[in-house]
């Protein structure tokens, strides 16, 4: 029987509530066996602010209590910018028979356009568009190939402004799980005082 899995790619930057709302729906509403949290090694369309190993420790703090979420470190290992490409032609080659299904939010799908080899991604995983606040959907006619759409809860919540609130010394309990939460102030990331 071919697994279905599901790839939540990001920076994790750090990872948040929404996050995991994401994956929890694309699970559930695409009947998915697993997602796998991806955590982007040099996304050469995104800057990050925490090394590697405090982005891969706090998605494993994230994750940690879920047996349908795990963490895929494999772009971390590789050397200069990663590319969606590569990562699923990497996949496909160990599990030729898994359907890969990347997820990714409206304002992502959006640039599409600009991915290098975005064809040969598209002919690797089905790729599903999340909706996120104050994202348009992207035309599906300037797309490689047929997307899905999921619709999922809206939450206002993103990594630069944790980030912003975290080193203001703001609220962030809710936000982000209770061990990303601890695991920030524990390590002193983004400035905050409280390490």
């Amino acid at each position: 029987m071919t697994r279905r899995v599901g790839l939540l790619g990001g920076t994790f930057d750090p990872p948040h509530l929404g996050h995991l709302v994401v994956a929890e729906c694309a699970r559930v509403e695409l009947e998915l066996d697993e997602v796998r949290l991806l955590v982007a090694g040099d996304p050469y369309q995104k800057s990050t602010t925490s090394t590697s190993e405090h982005r891969i420790a706090m998605v494993r703090a994230a994750v940690a209590d879920d047996e349908h979420l795990t963490v895929d470190a494999r772009e971390l290992d590789r050397s200069g910018p990663t590319y969606t490409a590569d990562t699923l032609a990497e996949l496909t080659a160990e599990a030729p028979q898994t359907r890969w299904f990347f997820i990714l939010g409206e304002d992502a799908a959006a640039g599409l356009s600009t991915w290098e080899r975005v064809d040969e991604a598209f002919a690797l995983a089905t790729f599903v568009v999340v909706t996120r606040p104050g994202d348009a959907a992207p035309d599906d006619a300037t797309l490689p190939d047929a997307i899905v759409h999921l619709e999922i809860p809206q939450l206002e919540v993103s990594s630069t402004e944790l980030r912003e609130r975290f080193a203001a010394g703001r609220a962030t309990r809710y936000l982000v799980p209770v061990a990303v939460d601890a695991y920030v102030r524990t390590h002193g990331l983004y400035g905050n005082d409280d390490g």
